[in-house]
């Protein structure tokens, strides 16, 4: 079996491997619909190996992770920012990205997983609160862990922080950040 060559780009949107302390822009690409590899428990040789092997994205914070990263001829970006619009706008800028959350390409924020779309709600009591299976006629489902998502309230929240990460991207743009 061919193995990819050091720093390969794969055909389709970006797939990511974050390190240990970007877990919370994990799940924002994973809301986004980004294949994105995740664990609190991977070492720098780990991420670099699985960025080799899987032709990922490397996403960190670490400055000497970064360092080997490109040395190894792999795509890598440093993030310098600490708060989650700014960061999702600085690596919508170094990788093309969309910043609309779609749940139809959504994946688990938990596992990874795509979700699938279930609109029969008799599947769902018990595992989702009876007010929301009373208000919303869409659900998403991890296959992988079970969990539930719905476009609740919490997607105005959702919403307000891509616009920012938006807006953010374009001032940068445009020499004004």
């Amino acid at each position: 079996m061919p193995t990819r060559r050091a720093g390969a780009r794969r055909r389709g949107p970006p797939r990511f491997i974050v390190d240990t302390m970007l877990g919370d822009l994990a799940r924002w690409l994973r809301i986004l619909g980004y294949d994105t590899h995740y664990s609190s428990r991977l070492e720098d040789w780990e991420i670099l190996r699985i960025a080799e092997e899987e032709g990922r994205v490397i996403v960190t914070m670490d400055k000497g992770l970064y360092s080997r990263a490109r040395r190894r001829g792999l795509r890598a970006v440093l993030i310098t920012t600490f708060h989650t619009p700014e960061r999702l706008a600085e690596l919508s800028l170094r990788v093309p990205i969309r910043l609309e959350a779609d749940p139809s390409r959504s994946r688990c924020p938990e596992c990874n997983s795509p979700l699938v779309r279930v609109t029969d709600k008799s599947r769902l009591r018990g595992r989702v609160p009876p007010r929301a299976l009373e208000a919303y006629d869409e659900f998403y489902v991890c296959p992988r862990c079970g969990r539930v998502y719905w476009i609740g309230s919490h997607w105005r929240n959702i919403r307000r922080v891509l616009e920012e990460a938006r807006e953010l991207r374009e001032k940068i743009r445009r020499g004004e950040a």
